[in-house]
């Protein structure tokens, strides 16, 4: 499956990373948005939210478009 931005899935998805690039990618792998991370998507709309682990994290759309991922098989 090809990868795609994270903006382009909706609510409730379980993603695999699978590459983070762009002027952010440092923080973004600070906070665990990194390369083979499972993350949940839990809101995808003006306010793009997933969860990693424990943790939720809210990410501007312009970051999360830097972040492609592939979902995950349940």
């Amino acid at each position: 499956m090809v990868p795609s931005p994270l903006t382009s899935f909706c609510d409730g998805c379980t993603l695999k990373i699978c590459s983070v690039y762009g002027c952010a990618q440092d923080r973004l792998r600070d906070v665990g948005i990194r390369e083979g991370a499972h993350v949940e998507m839990l809101k995808n709309s003006d306010e793009l939210i997933v969860r990693i682990e424990s943790c939720r994290i809210g990410l501007r759309r312009d970051m999360a478009a830097d972040v492609l991922a592939v979902p995950v098989s349940p």
